[in-house]
């Protein structure tokens, strides 16, 4: 009894996953439906069948009854069936023709729809045969059927043009990296029929230049409209297309700049030192300044295709030189510095330098009471203000003495003081510099 009952068991379970894998067969690779085989097999058969049978006994005489004087039932059925057949036929070329491209079975039920609106149209056209008013139905087709394939073609007809144009042209090549700005898509060129641009998605569900394997069809109708821009446009069989690239390091104002150019300069070079010898380009800095310190901009040429990778290696080298380097500190919003963050966020920002508690409305500056300018930065300084209900003022601001009168002039951190402002502080730390008055921008 209990090995029967295992038995049981046993079927059951494999029943169960019987149905689980065909509950997802429309997602598997196609396999041979057998039953699906056999149903157009015999179908084809049977409409042979019967067309040829109809055939020969209408060619015997044997028409039972006439619809009008050239064509008889048997001849009706001969067009039927010879249309049903020819359904049948097609189901099975589509399955082999899925078959041998290893598709799925959802590619079937496609291709059958369509087979089915063929087969309807030619039963249409035979009922019309047979009842004699084909002349009658072509007239009709002519008049309203010609109109809207001319229209309905109006997209295919361009893209097939359009297929020609960069056949010829080679704006872009299989292989090349293109960006469609308005469309907002970048891909790899891994097709081009006359009427479909294949593309394998670069980024998309990702944040790099890296391909996803997702495949995008892009209507070549749409090509003529459309700015295109192909970063691998000087690629050849020798060489890989080069592109001018660019990484942005924030850094403190007190950093040393000359070392800061260094170490991006040297790891910039130790990085694409290849790409350097067949661009015949070396990287170069620019700057910029920012709220909370310097903006330097590291140029070099990089490969178009493998961007992402060459950029990881310089920003990784890059970041390791500057924590161990004591002359070069990063930049953070709302701290300023990455390393007094973390180990004296409360320290003067100069040796020898106080902070002292003064009172906010001493405090003049430029910007203090322009709305506009506070309306446009409203949520950073928000921002800033939840930081310092959390954490409090990790870096205090710096005033200089006012010259010309009493109080103070803002010289670093409004949107710090505007947050004090709104959470209804008196007094601010501050550093005071130059506090007799004398040179004050030092």
């Amino acid at each position: 009894m209990r090995g029967n009952e295992a038995k049981d068991t046993m079927k059951n379970t494999v029943k169960d996953a019987a149905k689980d894998i065909m509950g997802d067969q429309a997602h598997r690779p196609l396999s041979v439906n057998k039953a699906r085989l056999l149903k157009y097999s015999v179908g084809l058969i049977v409409c042979l069948a019967a067309a040829v049978s109809a055939f020969l006994l209408d060619r015997s005489g044997v028409g039972i009854a006439g619809f009008g004087e050239k064509h008889t039932v048997m001849h009706a059925i001969f067009v039927v069936m010879a249309c049903i057949g020819a359904f049948n036929l097609l189901m099975l070329f589509s399955m082999l023709q899925v078959r041998l491209k290893k598709g799925i079975e959802s590619e079937v039920v496609m291709l059958g729809k369509f087979n089915k609106v063929l087969t309807g149209f030619a039963l249409m056209i035979g009922v019309a045969y047979i009842f004699g008013r084909l002349d009658a139905f072509t007239a009709f087709f002519t008049m309203f059927g010609g109109m809207l394939l001319g229209w309905s073609l109006q997209a295919p007809v361009s893209g097939f043009a359009a297929w020609i144009m960069v056949t010829i042209m080679r704006p872009y090549r299989l292989g090349d990296r293109v960006h469609f700005p308005s469309l907002g898509l970048i891909g790899d060129v891994v097709k081009f029929t006359p009427m479909y641009l294949t593309l394998n998605q670069v980024g998309g569900s990702i944040g790099s230049e890296e391909t996803v394997g997702k495949m995008i069809n892009v209507p070549n109708a749409m090509l003529f409209g459309q700015v295109v821009i192909n970063s691998t446009y000087m690629k050849t069989k020798e060489t890989a297309s080069y592109i001018l690239d660019e990484i942005l390091f924030k850094v403190t104002f007190d950093s040393d700049w000359d070392t800061v150019e260094s170490i991006l300069l040297n790891v910039a070079r130790s990085v694409t030192a290849d790409i350097m010898e067949k661009t015949g380009t070396e990287p170069y800095i620019r700057a910029d300044t920012w709220d909370y310190g310097t903006l330097f901009r590291l140029r070099y040429m990089t490969m178009a295709t493998d961007r992402p990778r060459i950029t990881y290696e310089i920003v990784k080298n890059a970041i390791k030189q500057i924590q161990t380097n004591r002359n070069v500190d990063l930049a953070i919003p709302y701290v300023y510095s990455f390393k007094r963050g973390l180990d004296n966020a409360g320290a003067a920002a100069k040796t020898g330098e106080v902070v002292e508690q003064i009172e906010i409305s001493k405090i003049h500056g430029i910007r203090l009471d322009d709305e506009g300018y506070w309306k446009d930065n409203e949520e950073e300084v928000l921002e800033v203000a939840k930081k310092i209900t959390e954490v409090g003022l990790l870096q205090p601001i710096v005033v200089a003495h006012d010259i010309n009168g009493e109080g103070y002039n803002l010289v670093f951190g409004e949107k710090r003081l505007k947050a004090c402002i709104l959470l209804g502080w008196e007094k601010v730390p501050a550093i005071i510099r130059n506090p007799i008055g004398i040179d004050v921008t030092r």
